[in-house]
């Protein structure tokens, strides 16, 4: 080992798993074999487990084993030699192996039950976790983000390819269908040629004349929305405010189509309780708006009684907890649908089951559709039925899993030196990991940091 700056620089051993067979389409890494090299250059010995899985034959990486193997990788089956494990998603506890360090998305941190039988085999395994969604500056910003742009990406496809699908089943042709689900693009240019194909047909044929003219409303400014915006962009269109919804639903072009991008300011409304606050908020700028709204939830309903009516496509770009009013509720819908069927695809991207969007579920790249008929409650499995065709693919990124790796290897790489050389057998204080990584490190030789130390009630949960 050496000393750099004041803290060891240890050579440890590095290991980058294959992702499980549980999800479906995941071809993703967080190291690409470009800054793999590094890591070896850097002096540390590399082991990458194959991309084929060997007992169903199934390819689960993006990046073949021969470009790992020519930057001097060791291609193995077997892991255990590696200090530090790269891995992206969630690990089967039956994988996990004892004394080691996980890099991964855990999804631990909120209690998610599903998830606590693994968090109780890292315990029991004496394991180190650092996070990478918990990686973030003084100012509690997150640092890694790549996965959350390429969500964006990957559901405006896949829910302008749903919408194209669902109209040509009724019989109208539209300038949607040269689009193909994102798996099927694999690649984001390959994707944004087919939106190139697509604007020349709104410009030159137009969108269906049995519809209206239309339009698609953004919920959310966060990096979700920011990536479904640079595909949509793409297409020849307008952005239009709230108030001019009617107007362009009656008397807008149809060589083109419409953007109504909304903020949280917009999207909720006071609700009969805060009556009496409503001179003050009206008063408030935008960001103390939204947080007026982050402090007092119960004050607020959803506004979009005044938008669903007119729109085509519904971009859910906003996360949500239980505490936080839904966008969308079933009553509402409900509703609407009996007097207005202009709404024909629901973009979830961000997924949250019987969440922001009541009847929203959890829907996988090889089954990505379901049909919500708003009048009876029901849900059927595909792209046919009477109803509302809803995309809520939970795992989008996998669907560009090239360009997603390239671009989280980008963001994890300012920190991947310091990641990798770190002193893990050491304390934390003593361990050298700068502090946006420290932030992250949810368990230390199987201990709750400080910081998660609240998690153990998770585990009394899961003993009860």
């Amino acid at each position: 080992m050496a000393e750099i700056g004041n803290y060891k620089h240890m050579k440890n051993v590095i290991g980058i798993i294959r992702e499980g067979l549980s999800k479906k389409g995941e071809k993703r890494v967080a190291i690409t074999p470009e800054y793999a090299k590094q890591i070896i250059e850097w002096g540390h010995r590399l082991i990458v487990q194959p991309a084929v899985n060997p007992k169903t034959g199934e390819i689960k990486r993006a990046f073949p084993d021969i470009l790992y193997k020519r930057i001097g990788a060791e291609i193995s089956e077997d892991i255990s030699p590696a200090d530090v494990i790269f891995g992206l998603k969630e690990i089967h506890h039956s994988r996990i192996l004892p004394d080691k360090v996980y890099l991964l998305f855990s999804h631990t941190h909120k209690g998610q039950v599903k998830n606590r039988i693994m968090l109780k085999t890292f315990i029991d395994n004496k394991s180190t976790i650092i996070d990478y969604e918990l990686i973030t500056d003084e100012q509690n910003k997150r640092a890694i983000t790549a996965f959350t742009y390429n969500a964006g990406y990957t559901g405006m496809v896949d829910s302008l390819w749903t919408l194209g699908k669902r109209l040509k089943i009724r019989g109208i042709h539209n300038p949607f269908e040269p689009i193909l689900q994102s798996v099927e693009e694999e690649h984001l240019y390959k994707a944004k040629e087919s939106f190139e194909h697509a604007a020349h047909k709104i410009i030159t044929r137009g969108t269906p004349k049995k519809l209206p003219p239309m339009i698609v409303c953004f919920l959310g400014r966060g990096k979700t929305a920011k990536g479904a915006r640079e595909m949509f962009d793409l297409l020849p269109h307008e952005d239009i405010t709230i108030d001019r919804l009617q107007d362009v639903f009656e008397n807008g072009s149809r060589n083109k189509l419409y953007a109504l991008h909304i903020s949280r300011d917009t999207i909720f409304r006071l609700n009969k309780n805060a009556l009496h606050l409503k001179e003050k908020y009206d008063a408030l700028t935008p960001g103390e708006k939204r947080s007026f709204y982050g402090k007092n939830p119960r004050y607020f309903e959803s506004n979009l009684d005044k938008v669903l009516p007119y729109i085509t496509v519904l971009m859910n770009c906003i996360t949500w907890s239980p505490e936080y009013p839904r966008t969308i509720t079933k009553s509402m819908m409900n509703s609407i649908y009996k007097n207005f069927q202009t709404l024909q695809v629901i973009g979830d991207i961000t997924c949250d089951p019987n969440g922001s969007i009541e009847f929203s579920k959890e829907m996988w790249i090889d089954d990505p559709v379901f049909i919500y008929n708003p009048l009876t409650g029901n849900i059927k499995d595909g792209f046919e039925g009477k109803g509302i065709a809803v995309m809520a693919v939970t795992n989008l990124p996998c669907e560009f899993s090239a360009d997603a790796s390239t671009q989280f290897s980008e963001n994890i790489y300012p920190f991947l030196k310091n990641i990798v050389s770190a002193d893990y057998k050491s304390t934390i204080d003593e361990s050298g990991l700068m502090p946006d990584i420290r932030r992250a490190v949810i368990l230390w030789k199987g201990q709750f940091t400080e910081r998660y130390k609240y998690m153990n009630d998770y585990l009394t949960q899961l003993a009860t």
